[in-house]
């Protein structure tokens, strides 16, 4: 594939379809070799179709996938994306679209099923590979004279298949701004070079819609590499007068029209921030505040592992994913060394020099890296911005390849041993993750990387640019291909690609069963059903069935702490599961069904089994209240303090009784009967405490203890505040459960009927220095007429979607009609047709004060701040349309107009004005070195060569067109 000796946005080569058919083997290839290469990865870990595995892995399984089936079965069934009340007993569904399913890529999983999702997510995921190639591809042509060829193609293979991607392709959620980021950098070219706003603005508009949190990485960068970027593209040396030329008129005009587009791309996507952001304030993942800290947490030695072949994938923490290619590292400290005659100027090496110091600061910084990342410290997944270094890594490499030969062999021969001794004292003293495997790859990838890239600079050789293009190109392919599959195949390693049998199981029966229960006899016509075994975070969601567990950054975080004092497993920020439930807090919530949609002794043993087809079993709560009543209005001011009473039971009882009920625990006795690596004092309490001795102890650590006296027919629960889960074994008699159990959840241990109760736990690690274990069991008469009392006045639901809820409520007394609906500023609500406060519960839940008397209840819901999104991108749109229209229709007059003008026969010799506008002159990164002339010159019908893939820089001042002329670089810069 060799480079053409046209330029791509010329007259005759300016449309798409016109790129596409001069250059298709370019294009063909550069999409295909990323993609087919980590479809080759996704085959040899065994995924589906190739094997029983997914890349379901980490948060992907937890959240993306499930968010991702939610937004289908909202898209397909017409719902609203407003709302959703699957999770978290309902939730701002649009701000977890806007963070974790508003690619607009996923319009393709409309095709494939609930089931199929892991195979439509491995599928966008190579295709996603092949388009970042395809982009960078465009952008890296646009920088080298519109040439594309095999050189071109495999630079923009090693920045798609850089280490972010490689280590984080299971982030669906970010991805795009990896595809979109060298589209929107070649608009910005286009703003600066050519005063075309309309694609930097969509593209950024694009990105930031597709994901915000991704999008704000590309603007914060974009604000330090657009001035970078209009330095290394405007001369000072040009004659006044010349679009081109830097001054103060040019940069104002650059950093106007840079701003306003910016602006438009931000108010384009308005319709999405604005609500989302109003939402976040209320999220864990705001709020964070920082001390300034100017100190380095890590030294640039190890860093410099980071850019190895194969470097480990830091996932969970770690140092930045910042591989890009091998070759890349050796052309690096090259490009700081070409001389000035190439083009590469003092000023372009400041330039990438700062940008590069600036990001490798961010890593390793701190304050720098808080900013990088909104304002917040992330909960793992470390240096999410690092594809941003990768980008920067990739262009510097490309721009010095193409002018290696105006440094020689000797040059790659001192890099290659500089390498080659890193490696050596890196075995020896680094700290970082690199081990055997990359150093291994990368100093035989060091050896032949070193001699293809020895035999292209050699000024001497008498290979052909054919034979030299080739062989640079292929053993990158080979490197590149290489690395891919190990960095993907530890991810596998170290994380675990799920099995895609057990994933949406049942689907389609546990939904039909859910949907076709509602508002049957016995049952409510808005009931919540639980899922087990919950180990999906976002289980309900996968599901399509309302219930209670979430896993989201955009979950309200004074929600999530709320529930957490009733027992419920949670990480006390944006998680929350069902682990935990017990009688009462399902009749609290209206946790009507409990269903097992695999085999599983999870579900707590104690209600009635009401449903069982042979694949899945439900058990019903008839207990469950509805969604909403009545209760005393003390229950709004009732603050659990989680902090200074760890007491879940007592604090449930204190929750009951604000809401005018009584206790509905009461404690019991229990003894310890044997430990490991745990120690108690205590003999038959209430209270166990336990010590779990030095920090450092190995092994399991494990208690016995048994409930010998309770109420006969009464539950019996344990809750220990364990900072890991266990695994539990519960005997009574002869039978025998075992299961699963999370963090901080209450133990249900079944119904006394008389036979002493055992309950064996066991950490398989550390659970905590001081872990405090209760033992109550449920009050049944105080629970009796707690329930009498709430089931008195309930809200009758008389319809309902994932925007409203209406229905009708009977009075007695003036009271407040409790709400078990998470608090949002987006709900409204109207009492017999006039506007009622909604209050919120601890900034959790929410009810509405009532009088005596009936009354119709409708509750509403839009996220806060949409209308006026919607109206900013409205505008914001129509800006656009007339920046990109209004000049590309005047320019077109002025062609014909100025084509009208000029004799008929003259005009196939006119050279076309735009190719001229398009390649400026002096353009320094877009010049044709060979012979000091613009690219379309040399290229022309007088110098039918085509240029090298590898230039050679001769003395500027013995060859044509030379400083004195004013056409070479020499005379762009002084």
């Amino acid at each position: 594939m060799r480079a053409k000796d046209r330029p791509i946005l010329g007259e005759k080569s300016g449309t798409l379809g016109a790129i596409l058919r001069e250059f298709w083997p370019q294009f063909l290839l550069a999409f295909l070799f990323p993609t087919l290469t980590v479809l080759a990865a996704f085959a040899v870990t065994g995924c589906y179709p190739f094997g029983e595995r997914t890349i379901l892995t980490v948060d992907l399984y937890h959240q993306y996938c499930p968010f991702l089936v939610a937004f289908r079965d909202k898209v397909l069934s017409g719902e609203s994306l407003f709302y959703s009340w699957n999770d978290g007993l309902g939730q701002e569904y649009y701000a977890a679209y806007a963070n974790y399913a508003a690619s607009p890529l996923n319009i393709f999983a409309l095709f494939f099923t609930a089931k199929t999702m892991p195979v439509f997510i491995g599928f966008i995921t190579c295709i996603r590979a092949g388009l970042s190639s395809v982009f960078m591809l465009l952008f890296l042509s646009a920088n080298d004279n519109r040439r594309m060829d095999n050189i071109t193609v495999v630079f923009s293979a090693s920045y798609a298949l850089c280490g972010w991607f490689i280590s984080f392709f299971w982030n669906i959620m970010w991805c795009d701004a990896v595809v979109l980021l060298p589209l929107i950098m070649l608009g910005l070219r286009r703003l600066l070079a050519e005063r075309k706003c309309g694609m930097f603005a969509v593209t950024l508009a694009i990105a930031i819609v597709s994901n915000y949190y991704a999008g704000y990485f590309i603007c914060l960068f974009l604000v330090l590499f657009a001035p970078a970027y209009y330095v290394c593209l405007f001369s000072a040396a040009r004659p006044k007068g010349d679009p081109m030329r830097m001054c103060f008129k040019t940069f104002v005009g650059a950093a106007l029209r840079f701003a306003v587009s910016g602006l438009l791309a931000a108010g384009t996507s308005a319709v999405i921030t604005v609500p989302t952001y109003l939402i976040l304030r209320n999220c864990s993942a705001t709020g964070d505040k920082l001390k300034p800290d100017y100190s380095l947490q890590t030294n640039l030695f190890d860093f410099f592992g980071r850019l190895m072949v194969a470097a480990n994938p830091n996932i969970r923490d770690g140092m930045a994913n910042v591989y890009s290619g091998l070759v890349i590292v050796l052309l690096l400290p090259l490009f700081f060394l070409l001389p000035s005659r190439t083009g590469i100027k003092l000023k372009h090496k400041i330039v990438f020099g700062v940008l590069l110091g600036i990001m490798y600061l961010s890593f390793t910084n701190r304050t720098l890296n808080f900013v990088w990342h909104g304002m917040h410290f992330p909960n793992q997944i470390p240096y999410r911005e690092s594809f941003l270094m990768s980008f920067l890594l990739v262009f510097v490499g490309f721009l010095t390849i193409r002018r290696i030969r105006s440094l020689g062999s000797k040059y790659v021969t001192g890099a290659v041993l500089c390498s080659a001794a890193f490696l050596i004292l890196y075995e020896k003293f680094g700290t970082g993750n690199e081990g055997y495997i990359q150093i291994g790859e990368t100093l035989l990838f060091l050896i032949i990387q070193g001699a293809a890239l020895h035999t292209v600079s050699n000024i001497n050789s008498r290979k052909s640019e054919f034979f030299c293009e080739t062989l640079l190109t292929v053993t990158m392919m080979v490197e590149i291909f290489s690395a891919s599959l190990t960095s993907i195949g530890l991810v596998c390693y170290h994380e675990g690609f799920t099995s895609y049998a057990p994933y949406g199981r049942h689907r389609d029966e546990v939904e039909s069963y859910a949907a076709e229960v509602e508002g049957t006899e016995g049952h409510m016509n808005f009931e919540r059903s639980e899922l087990f075994p919950n180990n999906v975070c976002d289980l309900q969601s996968l599901y399509n069935v309302k219930g209670l567990s979430i896993f989201s950054s955009t979950a309200r975080e004074s929600f999530v702490k709320y529930m957490r004092n009733y027992g419920f497993h949670n990480n006390n920020i944006n998680g929350l599961r069902n682990a935990g439930l017990t009688r009462v807090t399902a009749t609290l919530l209206g946790v009507r069904n409990l269903i097992e949609i695999d085999s599983t002794q999870a579900v707590p043993a104690l209600f009635e089994q009401e449903y069982k087809d042979g694949t899945i079993t439900s058990w019903g709560n008839p207990d469950a209240l509805s969604v909403g009543y009545m209760t005393e209005p003390s229950v709004i001011v009732y603050a659990p303090d989680y902090n200074n009473n760890l007491d879940v039971f007592d604090k449930t009882n204190r929750l009951v009784k604000s809401m005018g009920g009584e206790n509905v625990y009461k404690p019991l006795m229990l003894t310890p009967e044997s430990s490991s690596l745990l120690n108690t004092t205590d003999e038959e309490a209430r209270v166990i405490v336990y010590n779990s001795g030095s920090s450092a102890d190995k092994g399991d650590f494990s208690f016995t203890l048994s409930v010998n006296e309770a109420d006969i027919g009464s539950d019996v629960y344990v809750y220990a505040n364990a900072k890991k889960g266990a695994n539990v074994t519960v005997t009574v008699g002869d039978k025998v459960r075992k299961f699963e159990i999370r963090s901080y959840q209450i133990i249900t241990l079944g119904v006394f009927d008389g036979t002493p109760m055992k309950l064996t736990v066991k950490y398989h690690e550390n659970p905590g220095q001081a872990l405090m274990v209760y033992g109550y069991q449920l009050d049944r008469a105080g629970y009796d007429h707690t329930l009498d009392i709430l089931s008195d006045e309930q809200l009758v639901v008389t319809d309902y979607n994932t925007t409203s809820l209406n229905g009708h409520i009977d009075v007695l007394d003036d009271g407040f009609l409790f709400l078990t609906i998470p608090y949002s500023e987006g709900w409204s609500a109207e009492v017999d047709g006039e506007p009622a406060e909604i209050i919120p519960v601890q900034d959790a839940l929410m009810g509405i004060k009532l009088n005596k008397g009936s009354h119709d209840i409708s509750l509403k819901y839009t996220p806060a701040g949409f209308n006026i999104g919607l109206a900013a991108t409205a505008v914001s749109v129509v800006c656009i349309a007339l920046i990109t229209f209004i000049p590309m229709m005047v320019r077109k007059h002025r062609k014909n107009k100025a084509a009208a003008s000029v004799p008929a026969e003259t005009v196939a010799e006119t050279v076309p004005e735009s190719v001229i506008e398009e390649v400026p002159v002096g353009d320094v990164l877009g010049m044709n070195e060979k012979a000091g002339i613009p690219a379309e010159d040399a290229a022309g019908p007088e110098n039918p060569e085509k240029p090298e893939v590898f230039e050679e820089i001769d003395n500027p001042e013995e060859r044509p067109g030379g400083p004195e002329n004013g056409a070479g670089p020499e005379a762009d810069d002084e």
